[in-house]
C-alpha cells in the first residue's frame, strides 16, 4: 500500500500550532445556499478537551470561498483568525 498525497487545496480541515505550541485543527461549515446562514470556519484544540470550540464567520459567507481561504492561508494567518474568534456557545 502506498501513502497518498493530500492536495492541501482540497483538504477539508487544516491543523496548525498556535503561538504556545498547541495543535489546532480548523475546519469549514455552514453557509448553506438559499439560506441566511453564514460560513464559519471553526477551531478545535486538539491538546486540551476543556479548551472550548471557537469560531468565526467568514467575511464572503461562502463555504466554497471559506474552503479557499481555509487551504491558501498560512499558519500565521490562521494564528490570527484563531485570536479573532468566539468561544462557540
Amino acid at each position: 500500500m502506498t501513502d497518498a498525497k493530500v492536495d492541501p487545496k482540497k483538504a477539508l480541515s487544516r491543523q496548525f500550532m498556535d503561538a504556545g505550541m498547541i495543535r489546532w485543527e480548523a475546519y469549514v461549515s455552514g453557509g448553506q445556499p438559499n439560506t441566511a446562514a453564514a460560513a464559519r470556519i471553526y477551531f478545535v484544540c486538539l491538546e486540551d478537551p476543556y479548551e472550548r470550540p471557537r469560531w468565526i464567520e467568514h467575511e464572503s459567507r461562502s463555504v466554497s470561498e471559506a474552503t479557499r481561504t481555509l487551504a491558501t492561508m498560512s499558519d500565521d494567518g490562521l494564528v490570527e483568525m484563531l485570536g479573532q474568534s468566539a468561544p462557540l456557545s
